[in-house]
């Protein structure tokens, strides 16, 4: 069978949101009056067949209701940066990057509003392939994500928003674009909630690049989140060097996960949905099972604000199948 890698855009972008009670970033320090603080933070997991995917925003902003009253509170103009700032989503797989941060009113929120600049948005793939990236009514209305949570005097809350790219950017039809849609957001607390992260390799302890590798945290029968482990080693340091203190291929980080225990699984797919179910299918031989299959449990415990590693690589064995039939 000829190796592929798989079209479809199969990862999560992930934004996380600190609502914190203090006057001068520091979360140790309460802040009385009845305010509070805004951080607002972007990141991503990966995405193995685009190169980049920009996002270039005008304004943030949050919803608040005063007495029964829409009240709209921007936490970022980019005034500072000529009115916008474009994010490169892929480079923050294993990061995050302040979008803004601004002292809010507490009380009872219910929305956060990207506005787009009207221009700059797009996807790179890896083909050079470019397609713009938009938003209906982007740079008027924005990405509108739903979401009810209060900022209480002198607490600290913190949210993440957790959303799978696959599942909110798609192809419109002959235009040639890609409109990002709020439909596939999960909002979790990351004060109760933490991340895993880890590498998938194959038993020669190589990373596997020709398909995209799934990965997947489990409590009970529940699925809570996945992500794809990179196909290239990737540069986190920001000196264009690739080295040991770099992420190696077959990286992958899974963010905001609440406390508690976790398995982990991986498998290769295709990145198709064939059978129309809503999930990316598992790469098959010619006798119709999985190509590759995991040789190791692996179960986790995530302690809330920290970033947990796996105690060993998840290992994934290429199955061999006899196709011969003997007559008898």
């Amino acid at each position: 069978m000829t190796k592929k890698r798989s079209f479809l855009l199969i990862a999560l972008l992930a934004l996380s949101l600190a609502i914190t009670g203090c006057s001068d970033g520091d979360s140790s320090t309460t802040l009385s009056g009845g305010s509070g603080e805004l951080a607002l933070s972007l990141a991503d997991a990966p995405v193995n067949n685009v190169a980049k995917v920009n996002v270039t925003l005008s304004e943030v902003q949050v919803s608040r209701l005063d007495d029964g009253q829409e009240v709209w509170e921007t936490i970022n103009d980019f005034s500072d940066n000529g009115g916008e700032a474009t994010f490169d989503l892929l480079t923050l797989r294993f990061d995050q990057e302040l979008l803004g941060q601004e002292m809010l009113v507490a009380g009872h929120y219910n929305q956060i509003r990207l506005i787009l600049a009207s221009q700059n948005s797009e996807v790179v793939f890896k083909d050079d392939t470019v397609r713009t990236l938009t938003i209906p009514s982007g740079t008027q209305t924005g990405l509108k994500i739903n979401h009810d949570f209060t900022i209480e005097d002198g607490k600290i809350t913190r949210l993440l928003l957790d959303a799978d790219v696959s599942k909110i950017m798609h192809s419109a039809g002959n235009s040639g674009k890609i409109i990002l849609r709020p439909t596939a957001i999960k909002i979790i607390d990351q004060v109760i909630s933490g991340d895993i992260q880890g590498r998938v390799v194959d038993t020669t302890g190589q990373a596997i690049t020709g398909y995209d590798v799934l990965i997947e945290a489990w409590n009970g029968e529940t699925k809570v989140a996945s992500t794809v482990a990179t196909a290239e080693a990737m540069d986190t340091n920001n000196d264009e060097i690739i080295d040991e203190n770099d992420k190696p291929a077959g990286s992958f980080l899974l963010r905001g996960l609440e406390k508690g225990t976790y398995t982990i699984t991986a498998k290769v797919v295709t990145g198709e949905d064939l059978n129309q179910d809503g999930n990316p299918d598992e790469v098959l031989n010619t006798n119709n099972e999985a190509m590759y299959q995991q040789t190791n449990n692996i179960t986790v415990d995530v302690i809330a604000e920290q970033v947990t590693p796996l105690p060993e690589n998840i290992i994934l064995e290429e199955v061999t199948v006899d196709t011969t039939t003997t007559n008898e």
